[in-house]
């Protein structure tokens, strides 16, 4: 059966015929239309249950029915004409022979997903997910199963570990065992203490010369067993992923590197044996990795398209991903909670962080911590509880005016929303408990920043920009707090295009540009 591909739009709902049609889940291709509708209907259910597909009723003002138990569909209503669905997902999906690439909800118009395949944004996507993915899980392969969000059953993501295998592979070459050599006035470095041990020199004016020296260099070792496996494995991958259409997606060569057949290394559990060994006699680090990508190729399917597992890459939460990098491009002062960098010691202005709660005088705080937490006090005994948790802001930097001693404060919320703004209406635009934790936090520090004269204070909600948007749209406020002379909140529209190319650079972008 040959590979259908195709571009779908996060957030955007979709007809059973969209689907067939996208797709192609017709009789041309699967011969019949119940069987098109059988491999539609297991498309559907497999993603069901994993929350990558929402489903809607025609008859449902918002998205109640999203929240069903998986275990309620039924294969009657899957095809329902009075259904749709929408895809709660960004990034790749392989089922059957259908490759789904999924991009984000802020391409296109509000009114309609786009007719081009936005190909060059979704590499970029993709290179920001799979770098996202790496920074949180501190290890080189790409593993879906670290988002907590994504239901995970144990299975290897073949997709993940052939993408790393292969990109290593482009960067560092084929994995290599030199050995070391001896010869006599060869080329390589002198090896002295045989050649004193094992040789006479001539003597000329009390000093030795030596007519034959020993000398020793490394060479590559072509007949090794793990050399050779990893070639055959590289080869195989790129094969795999050329099959699956993707090679071009990823910028990848085609890797033929070895006509060698598994048989040529025995079965899968003397392969694996022989990985094991060799892990526990190497200590570089690139080549332990690239043998724990091999040991998990071959307990994987190995295979992409067909009969096989569900293959993964992407995330359910790609507003975790737009809130990151808002925070790296900003440079936000917010502080990580298990590096504890910056405190407050590390930024400016001065704050003397003794006086404000006894608790920092053991360590310097974070910036979010100088946040007052809640106390609960029991009734009728003197006992009273502090917790840990308080308000979390995205983002909060201090920032050096250019041409004074003073400073601005900025409080930024960075929201994946894509709002639809016209001249009398909003909708798809961020809550009110979203509105009024922006001015809590503002107040949270009202306090320290009257105390070091901080008068200036920023506060944004930075949100995707689709193509038709104007970067400075609007504000939002509520004048139910106006006597606390918070102000208001300023609604920027940023570039994806352009924070992500920074992230990806680990390049900033000034405050200043907020204007």
């Amino acid at each position: 059966m040959s590979i259908t591909s195709a571009y779908v739009r996060e957030d955007w709902y979709y007809s059973v015929k969209d689907l067939q049609d996208i797709f192609s889940f017709n009789a041309e291709k699967y011969r019949t239309r119940e069987n098109a509708d059988k491999y539609l209907k297991q498309y559907i259910k497999e993603l069901l249950s994993r929350s990558i597909l929402k489903e809607k009723r025609n008859n449902d003002i918002s998205d109640s029915t999203a929240d069903i138990e998986f275990s309620n569909y039924t294969d009657d209503t899957l095809l329902s004409n009075s259904i749709r669905y929408k895809f709660n997902f960004v990034g790749i999906l392989i089922i059957q022979n259908i490759i789904t690439y999924v991009y984000p909800k802020y391409l296109g118009e509000s009114n309609a997903p786009l007719d081009d395949k936005p190909v060059t944004e979704m590499q970029q996507v993709m290179r920001v997910i799979e770098k996202y993915s790496r920074e949180k899980a501190q290890q080189e392969i790409y593993n879906i199963d670290q988002f907590s969000d994504i239901d995970h059953k144990g299975g290897i993501n073949t997709l993940s570990v052939m993408l790393y295998l292969l990109e290593d592979y482009a960067t560092n070459g084929v994995y290599d065992e030199p050995s070391e050599i001896l010869e006599i006035n060869g080329s390589g470095e002198i090896y002295w203490q045989k050649t004193i041990d094992e040789t006479y020199p001539l003597i000329s004016n009390n000093k030795p010369y030596y007519v034959e020296i020993y000398t020793r260099k490394k060479v590559s070792n072509d007949a090794s067993f793990i050399k050779r496996l990893h070639a055959y494995v590289v080869s195989q991958c790129s094969n795999e992923l050329l099959k699956a259409g993707l090679s071009s997606f990823y910028n990848l060569p085609l890797a033929e590197i070895s006509e060698e057949e598994q048989d040529a290394f025995g079965d899968t559990d003397y392969i694996i044996s022989r990985i094991d060994s060799e892990l526990r006699e190497v200590f570089d680090e690139r080549k332990i990795q690239v043998l724990r990508a091999i040991r998990l190729y071959f307990l994987s399917e190995r295979v992409l398209t067909g009969d096989t597992e569900i293959q993964i890459m992407g995330t359910r939460s790609f507003n975790l991903i737009w809130e990151e990098v808002c925070a790296k491009v900003f440079r936000s002062q917010k502080g990580d909670a298990k590096t504890r960098h910056p405190n407050i010691d590390e930024i400016e202005p001065f704050i003397d962080f003794t006086k404000i709660n006894k608790r920092f005088e053991q360590q310097p705080p974070t910036l979010v911590e100088l946040i007052e937490q809640p106390i609960w006090k029991k009734y009728g005994k003197y006992s009273k509880g502090i917790p840990k948790r308080t308000f979390n802001p995205d983002y909060i930097r201090f920032e050096k005016r250019k041409k004074s001693s003073s400073y601005a404060f900025y409080i930024l919320d960075a929201k994946y929303y894509c709002p639809i703004w016209d001249d009398t209406n909003i909708q798809g635009q961020p809550g009110i408990e979203d509105i009024a934790k922006q001015y809590l936090y503002y107040l949270s520090y009202q306090e320290i920043l009257a105390k070091y004269n901080v008068k200036e204070v920023k506060n944004y909600f930075l949100m995707p920009k689709r193509a038709s948007d104007p970067a400075i749209t609007g504000f939002v406020k509520l004048d139910m707090l106006k006597q606390f002379g918070l102000g208001v909140i300023e609604v920027r529209m940023l570039s994806p295009d352009v924070l992500y190319d920074n992230y990806l650079k680990e390049q900033h972008i000034n405050l200043s540009e907020l204007k």
